[in-house]
């Protein structure tokens, strides 16, 4: 029991740290304007869900599934073609984010309880991090301003409850279903940068963006089907329980 409980603890440590590397890269990628390369990453995290839900947890796919799952892989060799470099920021999102899932989903903790375990467990290195490695770039005055203040904490909570939501994903789905629904963050992202950031977008970049949403709608459509059937819960019968 104690060995289990110790076990619990590193993988929660783990996570944490894998979550605290996929954030750390995320908003280094913002700030330095590379927000269209944090959107490929989690266009790329999808792949990686696949192939660790493949290796570690032995799912299988349908041939309807594999065809998407190609879709996306032609679209994301086009990003990356556009882009015209390696993604290094892409691929750290891309796999931090991978086995962060691939340990939530294996483990049996409650959501809230396990994002509250591991943000405690990991508290004394960002302290020690923080305190040896940052640079004292930011004048006092404006560290504690209120609206700094105000941005600090929310962006907290924005972050905590896609997190808590994520690790309930992975225990009622299965985790590859999981990763590509996620291409629904990239595409937020993708827009914002877009629109807001008014980062460059050309024709291969709306080629590639048009390929992962039919990739995702095939996907989706088949994941739900597949769903539909392991419940033994028919269309009709859905629609007769929500009336």
């Amino acid at each position: 029991m104690l060995r289990k409980g110790i076990r619990e603890l590193w993988l929660l440590f783990l996570s944490g740290i894998l979550i605290a590397v996929n954030w750390y890269g995320f908003i280094y990628a913002v700030n330095s304007g590379n927000a269209l390369q944090a959107s490929l990453g989690y266009y790329i995290f999808p792949l990686v869900a696949v192939f660790l839900g493949i290796v570690f947890n032995s799912e299988k796919f349908t041939y309807i599934q594999i065809f998407s799952i190609s879709l996306v892989i032609i679209s994301v060799i086009l990003l990356v073609y556009m882009n015209g470099e390696v993604p290094s920021l892409a691929l750290i999102l891309a796999f931090s984010f991978g086995f962060y899932g691939l340990i939530k989903s294996n483990m049996k903790l409650d959501p809230i309880s396990s994002v509250t375990y591991e943000t405690i467990l990991i508290t004394p290195l960002a302290i020690l991090m923080l305190f040896f490695l940052s640079e004292p770039i930011i004048k006092s005055d404006v560290l504690v301003s209120e609206s700094t203040i105000i941005l600090l904490v929310f962006s907290g909570l924005i972050t905590a409850v896609p997190l808590v939501l994520f690790s309930t994903g992975t225990k009622v789905f299965s985790y590859a279903t999981v990763g590509l629904i996620q291409y629904l963050n990239p595409t937020i992202q993708f827009l914002i940068a877009i629109f807001y950031f008014k980062e460059a977008f050309e024709v291969g970049h709306a080629l590639a963006f048009s390929l992962i949403w039919v990739a995702l709608f095939i996907y989706s459509f088949e994941s739900i089907f597949k769903e539909f059937n392991k419940t033994g819960m028919s269309v009709s019968t859905l629609s007769k329980k929500l009336k």
